[in-house]
């Protein structure tokens, strides 16, 4: 048996290669793809390697083969009992290239399932970053531009290429926008939380409005639309009284409106809304009522850290509709991944203004800090 490595700048020449020396007959051993030139192993040429293998045959076979009369070659017989030698050729043949088709296909989804094409340190962070639940396009995103800025200003080691990729993931996390207590024009502020169950708005609501009211001493008020949970009417009725601010419930569109202009001198109006599943269709259009019933009202979808990736975007999808402005991100504190939360903020383009981080109030809600956010999710302890 013949074995030889045949090197290519992609799969299609290296087989070609492979053919060309070897025929048809031949078998592919292993591929890999390899670096040539560049500095220390990085920015080099990328290339196809190939290993390949063929039987020993007897010297001048196929010539002689080709030199045979056609009335004496070997011929294969097809269903039709003809004797057709081309066609069970070309049969061999196509049968040949959809098994080299098929291993090409499966080496390259594999160099993908890895990081393979990056060089080894960035592989290392593919990783983290897939582990994190990054969606594959952007984690190819922030590595292609990590490899074009070190070509630009060539890395040293280890730790500059790991600055550089939390200077870059950091980037993905857009400015957080804080809600300024007023507009240029003086008006009042209106803001609703909305999402669906189970998220944490109620408590979030009560962290926000003892933020503004009770540590920068601002005029609140406290409005919810929950009429399905009593308790947590309840709830927010009981924040409200320990910070001394005005509540109030609202049960259609008109008194909401009712209640907006009650409290025009506030500085500030928190709104709370039910949790709606995005699936439930009934439910999002009484919600949108609510929200068109103010139209200069500011909302902020709260999504959960822990939620699926899949059941994020039908919950991003659905809300969308709602004219979200900024997102609040909860249960910080119940996960290890955050790679979510740049997936939506990346996705959506939309400013993350608040994270949760547990269930104190005023505690555990913070303005996010891209710098920290992007330490998290490309953290090392977890490989």
């Amino acid at each position: 048996m013949k074995i030889r490595r045949f090197v290519a700048d992609d799969m299609q020449g290296a087989l070609n290669q492979v053919k060309n020396s070897f025929g048809s007959d031949a078998l592919i051993l292993q591929t890999r793809y390899l670096r040539r030139g560049g500095f220390l192993g990085l920015f080099g040429r990328r290339l196809v390697e190939v290993t390949a293998a063929i039987e020993n045959k007897e010297p001048q076979a196929n010539e002689r083969q080709r030199n045979t009369p056609s009335e004496t070659r070997p011929s294969f017989p097809t269903r039709d009992g003809k004797q057709t030698e081309n066609s069970a050729i070309e049969e061999k043949l196509q049968d040949l290239k959809t098994m080299l088709d098929r291993m090409v296909t499966n080496f390259e989804s594999a160099a993908v399932a890895n990081g393979n094409g990056y060089p080894a340190i960035f592989q290392h962070y593919y990783r983290i970053l897939r582990a994190n639940e990054v969606e594959e396009g952007l984690v190819r995103q922030i590595l292609d531009e990590a490899m074009r800025r070190s070509a630009q200003s060539p890395t040293k080691g280890r730790e500059d290429v790991k600055r550089l990729m939390e200077e870059i993931t950091a980037e993905y996390f857009l400015k957080p926008a804080h809600p300024s207590l007023r507009r240029d024009n003086g008006t009042k502020r209106v803001i609703a939380l909305v999402g669906p169950t189970g998220v944490g708005k109620t408590t979030t609501v009560a962290k926000l409005a003892a933020q503004f009211s009770l540590l920068e001493k601002k005029n609140v008020a406290l409005v919810t639309l929950d009429t399905y949970r009593v308790a947590a009417a309840e709830q927010l009725k009981t924040y409200a009284d320990l910070m001394a601010i005005p509540f109030e419930i609202a049960s259609t569109p008109k008194q909401f409106q009712e209640i907006l202009r009650k409290h025009e001198e506030k500085e500030m109006i928190l709104v709370d809304t039910a949790g709606r599943s995005p699936l439930n269709k009934i439910a999002m259009a009484k919600l949108k009522l609510f929200m068109d019933a103010c139209p200069d009202m500011e909302i902020l979808l709260v999504m959960g850290a822990t939620t699926k990736q899949a059941d994020l975007w039908e919950i991003a999808s659905r809300f969308g509709q709602l004219n979200v402005k900024q997102l609040i991100f909860t249960k910080l504190d119940e996960t290890l991944k955050y790679g979510v939360i740049l997936n939506a903020v990346n996705r959506m383009q939309k400013n993350l203004a608040y994270i949760t981080t547990g269930q104190d109030v005023p505690d555990d809600i913070e303005e996010p800090e891209p710098a920290r956010l992007a330490s998290s999710i490309l953290r090392e302890e977890q490989f």
